[in-house]
């Protein structure tokens, strides 16, 4: 038995998947949407276990991920993209995750990744693991997203949701015009004028819902 917890902004209803991890022994133990309710369920129980989405709410992933793997490292964490049809954005590598798949990738391979993490290893998807492999060649096509540092990547993510300065300023604790400051350089390094275009490139990668 494999326990998980799954994290995402949107309830998880795939049944599919639900009915592959049924056959193949992973329980879902819980179900998070924000990443804030995700820190406090680890700490009353400890899973096997962590499928993240990009789109969790509240701080988000990248300080989920943070907190996670400070305080509990022997929790695995899985990455789950919403597609892989773009460039695959390798500073999701340096997040501490140890598994990378697509939502939309066959339900048999979410369950290799959350096994092959549950024992201790890592694991890539065939897909992304091309994605990855094709933009290490010779004119290979990159992410602008790995332009970007983990903070202005959080910066991102939460402007892609629709999330006002404001309001980040206050999840994020920073002041409003840092915040500011972040949501230029992340339009200056992604070569873009406004929200809608950094929700579109989000979307491009399989960060967020297109």
């Amino acid at each position: 038995m494999v326990n998980i917890f799954i994290a995402d902004g949107q309830p998880f209803e795939e049944k599919d998947i639900l009915a592959e991890f049924a056959a193949e022994g992973i329980q879902v133990r819980k179900q998070c949407s924000t990443s804030e309710e995700l820190v406090d369920a680890v700490k009353k129980e400890q899973p096997d276990v962590v499928l993240l989405s990009l789109t969790l709410g509240g701080l988000g992933a990248f300080e989920a991920i943070d907190q996670i793997r400070l305080n509990f490292p022997r929790v695995g964490i899985v990455i789950m993209l919403v597609h892989a049809d773009g460039p695959f954005p390798k500073r999701l590598l340096d997040t501490g995750a140890s598994g990378f798949i697509s939502r939309n990738t066959d339900p048999t391979d979410i369950v290799d990744a959350i096994v092959t993490v549950k024992n201790g290893e890592k694991y890539i998807s065939p897909e992304i693991a091309q994605k990855i492999a094709i933009s290490l060649l010779p004119g290979g096509e990159e992410s602008p997203l790995d332009r970007l540092s983990e903070r202005e990547m959080q910066v991102m993510l939460q402007l892609s949701q629709g999330d006002s300065p404001l309001l980040i300023s206050s999840r994020l604790a920073l002041s409003p015009k840092t915040v500011s400051t972040y949501k230029h350089r992340v339009r200056d390094k992604l070569r873009v004028d406004d929200t809608q275009e950094i929700f579109a490139l989000a979307g491009t990668h399989g960060l967020v819902a297109r």
